[in-house]
């Protein structure tokens, strides 16, 4: 990916924290995220994303992260990510008191899971 030898590249996109403005990194243009191997440019989207980070009204910083969605997704679509999926977990019957979450990152207390058996 890094030496752009692609026509299609699919990569999960696994960070330690539930947060919408770290989420979307990814996806950025290189030239504002230098881990973004889409070799694409776009100022509008750099901006826009620049002004989620500097915004301290959470209300706001979701107008804007609607905006930006509308912007990488439906006008521009350099990219198409997911930030959300189903997510199946396989268990034991004999395993109690473990709830599966919709995140890898939720729920990772397992002191109330225990062993009916």
């Amino acid at each position: 990916m890094r030496n752009g030898n692609f026509e299609t590249v699919m990569n999960g996109n696994c960070n330690s924290v539930v947060n919408p403005l770290l989420d979307v990194q990814r996806y950025l243009p290189p030239s504002v995220y230098v881990a973004s191997y889409g070799r694409f440019d776009d100022q509008p989207e750099g901006d826009l994303y620049d002004r989620m980070l500097r915004e301290t009204d959470v209300t706001r910083q979701r107008a804007l992260m609607r905006d930006f969605e509308k912007h990488v997704l439906d006008d521009q679509a350099h990219e198409i990510f997911l930030l959300w999926y189903y997510r199946i977990v396989p268990y034991r019957s004999y395993v109690k008191g473990w709830k599966i979450s919709p995140s890898h990152y939720l729920n990772q207390d397992l002191s109330t899971v225990w062993l009916d058996k």
